[in-house]
């Protein structure tokens, strides 16, 4: 074999292991690049759960408050025909409504499996107490008793303890 050949061989050698340790390394560029996209999306998404979750539960005590509180319980100033002028009311009640509906809209978007439907549950059961709050307040004929009362604040309770608890563990694994 003469030189000119022997280096010919030599140089595409050189090149085809260049080419090769090359492609090895921007293979392993693109895994790591992966990896670190993958990491970025779970640090992302793991703020925004976080972030719906507290927005939530905030949302639900503060409407808990508005039903037990002192206020809820003072009598309201008269209407023209002497019964107790409820808008102030109403109206609070539809705020309070509206955060907890779009707390629970943002869980389900961002929360797992067992986290989206335990945030509806809570709403339901806030929605179910607020509605007779207001019934009993307005000593409408279809207000609850006592008891019923009661039991919807029970489930209430027991729906924002299981939706803390949920979204406490999907933090805690994600």
């Amino acid at each position: 074999m003469d030189a000119g050949l022997a280096a010919v061989i030599a140089g595409a050698s050189g090149a085809g292991g260049a080419a090769l340790a090359a492609f090895g390394t921007s293979f392993a560029m693109l895994r790591q690049a992966k990896i670190q996209r993958d990491s970025a999306h779970r640090l992302w998404l793991r703020n925004h759960q976080q972030q719906a979750f507290e927005e939530l539960l905030i949302a639900v005590r503060r409407w808990k408050d508005l039903l037990a509180g002192p206020d809820f319980e003072l009598a309201l100033p008269p209407l023209a025909d002497g019964s107790e002028d409820l808008r102030p009311y109403f109206e609070e009640q539809q705020v309070r409504s509206a955060a907890v509906a779009a707390g629970v809209t943002r869980v389900t978007l961002l929360a797992d499996s067992q986290t989206g439907p335990l945030a509806f549950r809570l709403g339901s059961a806030m929605s179910n107490l607020g509605l007779a709050c207001l019934r009993q307040k307005a000593a409408a004929t279809d207000a609850p008793s006592e008891e019923e009362l009661k039991r919807l604040w029970d489930v209430a309770h027991i729906a924002s303890t299981d939706f803390a608890w949920s979204a406490k563990q999907a933090l805690q694994e994600a």
